[in-house]
């Protein structure tokens, strides 16, 4: 959870207050931490009406050591909401757990699991735009996330619930879902995989799909499905191979850049407005230069965000995507990074590290040559395996 939780209408529980699970004040406490702009009154119009209409109403779920099983179905719909709002913001919560195995199992032996199924698939209705900049549009499938694969994950869990209480029909319609899903995804790589100059965007949708051929991973546990199953490792038979070819690509140009963005916590700014949030990397560029001229941010806030990169530029080895953006950075800053009205706010470790001479090698590739040898690398892989 988020280190410091910003004041609410009534302060947050404390640990376990939900049936042993976080309390449901904290946990929306721990969401206006990392993306507190879904609380602004504009955000009606957005999409996100339902998932923040949830957790608004976290307010009304109290605390207790033994909830009820419909209690426990609202939780577990304040979870999903909670995960989805951020899992693409600096600070996720950590509910996933909850949502793919723990609340399932909770809900055994009561009449809660058709109503958590319907919460289940009833994600497929919320669109991610206003909490992520992680999505791939391809034109007459439509967008393509990570939120996708957090919503197949849950599903998977349903299934495996499902599968356990011998709810043969709970468990189709499960499948078919999951099974549509991955082949809108397969669709989405292939189509985008087929045309010219979209290499770049191929990468990107390589780094979506093997994440979210994880997230299924994971959502089954210790119950693997033939279909759906290792399909980041063994996926070249199924889904028409889309998986395997992504995974491919994704291990040969992406595997050093799927971290978790650890570093850029402490540059608390960032959360202030989702124009501010990662898109898909390496592809950093674009949002280097926002950073730099974003009117929210004054010169300690982007000094800060800066020393931010600069870490993890040395902790992350093979990472491309923060000297990316510090490119952007550069680029955009009138003064490059070490003008004096930032440097009065680095470290002087950070000082010293901007002026080394990799670092400024790798800062100073052009943004054109980087994109063009991605997608010359696209390019070669893709020939490797029959499209």
């Amino acid at each position: 959870m988020p280190e410091s939780l910003p004041a609410g209408p009534r302060p947050p529980e404390g640990r376990g207050a939900f049936g042993g699970f976080i309390g449901p004040r904290t946990l929306a406490h721990g969401v206006r931490n990392t993306a507190p702009w879904l609380w602004r009154d504009d955000l009606a119009a957005s999409g996100a009406t339902e998932y923040v209409a949830i957790l608004r109403a976290a307010e009304q779920l109290e605390p207790s050591a033994q909830p009820a099983p419909a209690e426990r179905t609202e939780y577990f719909a304040l979870c999903l909401a909670a995960h989805f709002a951020t899992v693409a913001t600096y600070v996720p919560t950590d509910v996933d757990t909850k949502i793919r195995r723990a609340l399932w199992l909770d809900a055994r032996g009561t009449d809660e699991l058709p109503r958590m199924r319907a919460l289940a698939l009833g994600m497929a209705r919320w669109d991610p735009a206003p909490v992520s900049a992680r999505i791939v549009s391809v034109s007459g499938v439509g967008a393509v996330s990570g939120h996708d694969g957090e919503r197949l994950a849950v599903l998977c869990g349903a299934l495996v619930a499902a599968r356990a209480a011998r709810d043969a029909a709970g468990a189709a319609e499960l499948e078919a879902a999951i099974d549509g899903e991955l082949w809108r995804e397969a669709r989405a790589f292939d189509e985008v995989a087929a045309r010219k100059g979209a290499e770049l965007d191929v990468l990107r949708l390589a780094s979506v799909l093997t994440h979210n051929a994880g997230d299924v991973k994971q959502g089954l546990g210790a119950s693997p499905d033939p279909r759906f199953s290792d399909l980041a490792r063994a996926g070249f038979e199924r889904f028409g191979g889309a998986f395997g070819r992504a995974a491919a690509l994704y291990r040969d140009s992406l595997a050093a850049d799927g971290h978790r963005n650890y570093p850029l916590r402490k540059a608390r700014a960032l959360r202030s407005d989702p124009a501010l949030l990662l898109p898909l990397a390496p592809f950093f560029d674009d949002w280097g230069e926002t950073v730099a001229r974003f009117p929210g941010l004054d010169d300690a806030a982007r000094a800060e965000v800066v020393s931010a990169l600069v870490e993890g530029c040395r902790k992350i080895p093979g990472q491309v995507a923060y000297y990316r953006a510090l490119a952007g950075l550069e680029r955009a800053l009138p003064r490059g990074l070490e003008a004096a009205e930032l440097s009065q706010h680095y470290s002087a470790s950070v000082r010293r590290e901007l002026r080394d001479a990799e670092l400024r090698r790798r800062v100073g590739v052009k943004r054109e040559s980087f994109e063009a040898s991605a997608a010359k690398r696209v390019k070669e892989l893709l020939k490797r395996r029959p499209p």
